[in-house]
Parts: C-alpha cells; structure tokens; sequence
C-alpha cells in the first residue's frame, strides 16, 4: 500500500476526488436531484476508463504491438459497454443523458444508449491519450537530458584522466634533451654505449606516445615488433646472463593493427616468469599473421624458485582488456599451462 501511494498516485487521487465536487457542481445546476454519491460513482468510472485506456498504451502500445492494443481496446470498450448497459437499464435504473439524471425505469432505446457510451468513453479516451503523449514527451525528454548529463560528466572525467596523464609525464623535448647529453657525453669513450642510450630513448618515447590520451590506439604489427625487437635488444646488455627468447614472424605484418606496447607486456612477463637460460629450451614468440586475422602464441617454461621481478598480475588483464575494447568479440585470449610448462595464445578473426 505504501508503494501504491506513492507521491504521484496521490497526486491523482486528489485530482480525481477535486474533479468530482466540480463535476457535482457544475451537473447540479441543471438537475437538482443529482446528488455527490452519483457524482462521485460517474467519476470512479470515468477515472477507470482513463487508467485502462492509458496503461493498454504504456503497457502494449508503448511496445509496438499494434493488433495487441487494437484487441485490448476493442475487449475493453465492449466490456465496457455492458457494464453502461446494466447501469442505465438494469437494476439501478440511472440514466445519464444530456447532464439528465432520472431515477425511474424506462424503456431501452438506441440512440440514448449509444450517445450515453460516447458522451462516456470519448471524452475521456483523449483525456487518456493526451496524458499518453505528455508522459511520452516527457518521458523523452528526461531521457535527453540524462543522456547529456552522462555526457557531460564522461567528459569532465575524460578532461580529468587526461589532465592527470600529462601531468604525470615526462616530457619528450626534455628526455630528448637529457638522453642527447648523456650521449655525447659517453660517445667519446664508448660509442656501442651511447648507441645503446639512443635505443632507451626510442623505446621510451614509444611507451610515452602509446600511454598519452589522445594517441593511437592501434599500431601496425610490424610497429610493434619493432618496438619489441629493441626491447629484447636493450635487454641483452642490461641482463646480467644470456637469455633465450626466440621471435618468429610470419605473414604481412603491415595487413593488421594491435593495440600498443602488449608484445613488450607479454615479453615482460617471460622476465618475471619464465625460464630463459636454457638455450636448449628457449622461449618462444611466434606470430602468425593469416587472410582474416593472426595469432600470437607465448611458450614458456616456467622458472623453478622465487620470481626475480614482483608480479602484480595485471599485465595480462590488461592486455586483455584493452584488445577486447579494440577488437570486441573478434579477439581471443587463452591460456594453457601444468607444472613446468605455459603456454598463452592471443587471436584476432577480423574476417569470418
């Protein structure tokens, strides 16, 4: 009951109970024998009518069954019709005719009848209707305006995550800066180093432009292996032991795109998990670009011991979700591993 009475119910309640004593006042000028029980028995009717004509309209039409409300409104009004029939002839003997109220019997009669369902249902069919529409526009509109509001604030949080970004970055001209000093202050003693120094700088300036808001979301694959190749190729002169990774590439790698920087999280992964120091047993990154797609697959064994590298498991899930975000229900991501051996394998079907 609580909820029936909601705010808005009651709101309807009120207008109907005022509606009565107005239609009790403005019937009893012209009939003197009208009384408030009758005026407030018309007015519960014509309010049922209203609500059923309007919910069959929310409810069914609203919905887009047509024959749906055609059927319900055609039931309705015949129900209807003998329920007007009953009251006008039946026991109660109440005629309600050109605002004439007569409480004694009389003989049925076509034309008063139907004038009586029409001057009954029509009025407050439009009534019906009209509120119909109005709820609808209105209905719409606050849909706008929601729609717009959700717009706004993405925007604001958009300007905010950006803004954040930038200002957690280090700008390119002064890393650019700093790495050209540091170069050519090392170039006259070892120049494999300063080469080696240029090659961080490159592969920083990819991190910094794949992380910026407004920058690429795809790269080409051949972008990326190249991004890749000078990972590992930095990699060889920081690590303290040989490691073994062996990457394979196959098909057009210029044909398909990948969101930046998942082979360097995925090699990252081999750094922290993998067993790379057994030259008989390397591990592997294959990829394999098709006609409608391609496939990267990681093979690894895994690394006896403690990790070397903490592990914060979310490289993977963010892989995850930022391929799905770019490819949806074309991408793929499986993994498959036992005791000693992982295996990982990312697809992409553009074409099916």
């Amino acid at each position: 009951m609580n909820r029936f009475f909601k705010r808005k119910w009651l709101l309807h309640c009120y207008f109907w109970i005022g509606y009565s004593f107005y239609f009790f006042v403005v019937n009893a000028l012209g009939n003197s024998r009208l009384n408030l029980g009758a005026s407030f028995i018309t007015v519960f009717y014509c309010a049922i009518i209203f609500y059923a004509v309007y919910l069959i309209l929310k409810y069914v039409y609203d919905r887009g069954h047509i024959l749906g409300t055609i059927v319900l409104m055609i039931g309705f009004y015949l129900l209807s019709a003998l329920i007007v029939y009953y009251e006008l002839y039946g026991r109660f003997g109440l005629e309600i005719i050109n605002n004439r109220y007569v409480i004694t019997k009389h003989a049925f009669s076509w034309a008063k009848y139907i004038q009586t369902f029409l001057v009954m249902h029509s009025n407050y069919t439009v009534m019906a209707v009209g509120y119909y529409y109005y709820k609808s526009k209105l209905r719409e509109s606050n849909d706008k305006l929601e729609a717009v509001n959700a717009r706004l604030a993405a925007e604001s949080t958009m300007k905010s995550f950006q803004y954040t970004t930038l200002s957690a970055q280090v700008h390119p001209h002064m890393m650019a800066n700093i790495f050209s000093n540091l170069k050519n202050k090392v170039d006259p003693y070892d120049v494999e180093l300063g080469m080696q120094l240029s090659e961080i700088y490159r592969l920083m300036k990819f991190y910094m432009e794949a992380h910026q808001v407004e920058g690429a979301t795809h790269i080409l694959l051949a972008d990326e292996v190249t991004a890749l190749e000078q990972y590992l190729s930095i990699q060889e002169k920081v690590e303290p032991n040989p490691f073994y990774i062996k990457l394979s590439c196959s098909g057009n790698l210029m044909r398909f795109s990948i969101a930046p920087t998942v082979l360097q999280t995925l090699a990252g992964n081999l750094f922290k998990h993998a067993d790379l120091w057994d030259k008989d047993h390397p591990a592997k990154i294959d990829i394999l670009v098709g006609h409608a797609g391609y496939r990267i697959t990681v093979q690894n064994r895994k690394r006896s011991g403690p990790q070397i590298l903490p592990s914060h498991d979310v490289g993977l899930r963010n892989v995850r979700t930022r391929m799905e975000y770019l490819f949806g229900t074309d991408f793929s991501m499986e993994e498959n591993q036992d005791d000693e051996h992982y295996e990982l394998t990312l697809c992409v079907q553009r074409y099916k």
